[in-house]
């Protein structure tokens, strides 16, 4: 009998295009599966261009939410739309949905179709939302820890909607039409198809766009290597932007052709537009990821509260530059008011790297304000970035190493085929005195927990003993809490341990404090492996490396 899966994905364009790797893997794991795709209607001609999919349920979303947030509609009635809806889907009876948006009403719609085998955000029996599968559980804490994080979110869908196997590319392919227009669009009044850049000087939130101005001058002193023409793109809102970026460029002495399709086309031409172009320049956009899909060479700006390492260009043969800044990638709920990574960026170095990838001339030397990343894939067959030149901090990369085996490892149940980490991390003495803090406290809440579970379990309920060491336990969690997320030794497992007591999903005082508990253990027994680990590195390490550091009250 032929596997059905449903995967819910509303959010955005380039959310839909990193799923194909998701797609492909599925294939892998149940050859002839039926795959249907849940999707906002806006997005419905990307999904089109997928490969895998059996059928496109589109619903009009946008609508939806603004209907309920102006209130246009009872909530009853609005739920009832819905429901109707997705009736047929509940008829199915998918074998496995895969909720890739992460928000209460997709999870309301994966509880309401049902699957034995949900993977994502999914309702509770309170109506709250929870997440089972651990790889969709680490999206949810990707941005707290986003700077020792080294999954590309298009390995987060493939693991936690199938799991691992062999490495696949994104793939997006445009219909004939689409390929023959861009043809001829592309080819001079005699016929002759010449040789084309691409560039997306906007973006759909300014904070991630590098100054036009920037690209004006890049693109000049890249002209002076290439014979061929400029092709811009983007919607219909970034044309102020471009035509900044076209006046600096002739200001510059630029002498490229130019060709501005920016919000004239559709998106299955624009697709076959970037299949044409030797290479892609641009800030993180959904149209990035659709180059990426057609196999166009991408070179990522990673600028603002963008992080390569979740949303860069998947797959080898693509660049990223970031900027040299301690702050930077920056939070998504940061206000910037210097902005200052959009100035870190050398015009120069950019420049060289697009007349590199198109045979004319040497990858850059290393420079001040900025870091240089490959794209590649590792030897656990996912998406990664090797530095090429520039800096990183050394804390920060020793822990991003550590947890991309350990969180592998963790969430598959396999060995990761990455090297081991035999060396010290550089701040062992801090993660030392984090862990020694917090012990105690585990301690103290692993045996509260456990009172709580044997009053729970007595008649009559000494329900004022128990909220007076829950009263106690808040407090020492608390402290438990602001100790862990003091260091990177302890801060994801400190957040992955408060995640798991939120999502308490069982019914009943007993069950629930056993589920506490449970929970307490695990944190607990988490932080003493990571001591553990400390204590093997010890001894691998040179006895002078180690001299100054204590492990007494740990081990």
């Amino acid at each position: 009998m032929t596997q059905q899966v449903l995967v819910i994905n509303i959010t955005r364009m380039g959310d839909l295009v990193q799923m194909g790797t998701l797609l492909a893997r599925l294939r892998d794991e149940w050859p002839g599966v039926a795959v249907d795709l849940v999707v906002d209607r806006q997005f419905a001609p990307v999904a089109s261009m997928l490969n895998g999919l059996r059928d496109i349920i589109a619903y009009d979303f946008h609508t939806l939410i603004e209907e309920s947030r102006a209130c246009v509609k009872d909530t009853v009635r609005l739920y009832q739309e819905v429901a109707s809806w997705a009736n047929e889907l509940h008829e199915r009876r998918y074998d496995r949905i895969i909720n890739l948006t992460f928000n209460r009403p997709s999870a309301l719609m994966a509880d309401y179709v049902g699957a034995t085998d949900i993977r994502g955000a999914r309702s509770a029996w309170d109506g709250g939302t929870v997440v089972d599968n651990p790889w969709m559980a680490y999206f949810t804490d990707i941005h707290q820890v986003r700077r020792i994080n080294r999954f590309n979110l298009v390995d987060v869908y493939a693991m936690g909607g199938s799991g691992p196997g062999s490495f696949a590319p994104l793939s997006v392919a445009a219909p004939t039409e689409s390929t023959d227009w861009a043809m001829r669009f592309l080819s001079s009044p005699n016929g002759q198809e010449g040789e084309w850049i691409a560039v997306q000087a906007g973006a759909s939130d300014v904070m991630k766009a590098w100054r036009p101005q920037h690209f004006g001058v890049t693109l000049a002193r890249f002209s002076k290597h290439w014979d061929g023409g400029i092709l811009f793109i983007g919607s219909p809102s970034e044309q102020d932007t471009i035509a900044h970026v076209i006046r600096t460029y002739r200001e510059a002495g630029g002498r490229s052709a130019i060709k501005n399709v920016a919000g004239q086309t559709t998106l299955a031409q624009l697709v076959a537009l970037l299949a044409r172009c030797r290479l892609l320049l641009t800030n993180d956009t959904g149209p990035m990821h659709l180059a990426v899909g057609v196999q166009t060479p991408v070179i990522d700006l990673s600028v603002g509260h963008v992080d390569f390492q979740e949303t860069g260009p998947y797959g080898p043969g693509h660049w990223v530059l970031q900027p040299d800044l301690e702050c930077a990638p920056c939070g998504f709920d940061q206000v910037c008011s210097h902005q200052a990574c959009k100035e870190r960026l050398p015009i120069d170095a950019v420049a060289d790297v697009m007349i590199h990838m198109v045979g004319k001339g040497p990858l850059p030397l290393a420079g001040l304000g900025y870091s240089l990343y490959r794209s590649g894939v590792d030897a656990d067959h996912l998406g990664n970035f090797e530095l090429v030149s520039g800096r990183e901090d050394a804390v920060v990369a020793w822990y991003a190493a550590f947890w991309r085996r350990r969180w592998y490892e963790s969430f598959t149940g396999q060995p990761s085929r990455l090297g081991e980490l035999n060396s010290l991390a550089p701040d062992t003495s801090e993660g030392l005195a984090c862990i020694r803090t917090m012990m105690p406290l585990l301690d103290s809440l692993c045996r509260r927990a456990d009172h709580i579970v044997q009053l729970t379990g007595q008649t009559p309920l000494s329900v004022q003993a128990i909220q007076t060491l829950q009263r106690a336990q808040a407090e020492e969690r608390q402290k438990a809490a602001h100790a862990g997320m003091a260091t990177w030794a302890t801060k994801p497992l400190t957040m992955a341990a408060l995640r798991l007591l939120c999502q308490d999903n069982v019914q009943g005082l007993e069950p629930m404090a056993r589920y506490h508990a449970a929970a307490y253990q695990r944190w607990r027994r988490e932080i003493k492996l990571m001591a553990s680990h400390f204590a093997s590195a010890r001894e691998a390490a040179a006895p002078s490396a180690i001299a100054s550091v204590s492990y007494a009250g740990i081990e």
